[in-house]
This record gives structure tokens, sequence and C-alpha cells, in this order.
């Protein structure tokens, strides 16, 4: 792995939207990951309310507002999604052998991460913006997540 390869990988990394990078190739890996504001840029964009991801995700790309303000404005919704902000392979767990991040009835805390999605041989780790709990698991593991499916029914702690 050569040095303009690293600094061309970090500057991609750096004007994506992307929160959390895990990149192996042969005996070399590199992690990055962003700190909380940019977390709620990439996961804000893909929490909304029950009725309507594609609204939701849209509403919060053209008025600024945050997703938490516009899942508000849902008529108080008892559920909410996490949709997925890119697409790719959904993992949920860091490797087979491990326990998944979230199961139904998990409670996960703000910046915990919720899964991975690998996009382009990247694994990129989906954080939660708020805290919840897990009601439901939408997606099977090792399956493509389209970009706006959603991945978890949760309810806001």
């Amino acid at each position: 792995m050569t040095d303009s390869f690293v600094f061309d990988l970090i500057e991609k990394f750096n004007a994506s939207s992307i929160v959390s990078l895990d990149y192996a190739n042969g005996d070399s890996h590199i992690v990055l990951k962003k700190k909380d504001a940019c977390a709620s840029v990439a996961v804000g964009s893909a929490v909304s309310g029950a009725g309507s991801s594609m609204a939701a995700t849209t509403a919060v790309a053209s008025s600024g507002a945050s997703a938490s303000e516009v899942v508000a404005a849902n008529d108080g919704d008892a559920s909410e999604t996490v949709d997925s902000p890119i697409v790719g392979t959904f993992y949920r767990s860091p490797s087979p052998d491990s326990p998944a991040y979230a199961e139904k009835g998990t409670t996960i805390k703000k910046g915990e991460p919720l899964c991975i999605i690998e996009a382009m041989k990247m694994m990129n780790t989906l954080t939660a913006e708020f805290d919840m709990e897990i009601v439901e698991v939408l997606v099977e593991n090792g399956s493509l997540a389209e970009y706006g499916q959603p991945l978890f029914k949760v309810k806001r702690m």
C-alpha cells in the first residue's frame, strides 16, 4: 500500500458522508472514523418516521432541519425506522463469530454501532443518532440493503 493510495483514501473518506471505514488489503489495515458531528449527517438522513422514509429524507435534505426535528413533526409515531444511507451488504456484527450489534429488544445508546454496510469492499459502520430500543430487525444478515431501505424498526428512548 503506497503513501499516495493512503492519502487519496483519506481525502475521499473526508469528502464522503461515510462515518467509519475499515479497509484491509493483504497485510495492510486502515481504520478511519469521523467525529459525532459528521456521524449525525450520515445517519441523520437515514432516520425517518414509520410512515414515509423518502419524505422524511427529502425533508431533511431540502429544509436543512435535523432528522430528529423531521421525525418529531411526524405526529408522535411510537415507532421509527433506521434506513440504509447507502447501497451495500448488511451485516449485523463485525465478524461472523461476534454477537450482533442490535437484536430485538436491545437498548442502543447514541453513537453506538447498529450494523455494518459493506460497499465497494469498504466497511461502513452505521451508528445510532439517538438513544433507542430495537423493536425489529428488518433485514437478514448478509443480504443486500438498498439506499433508503428500512433496516431497523426502533423506539426512541
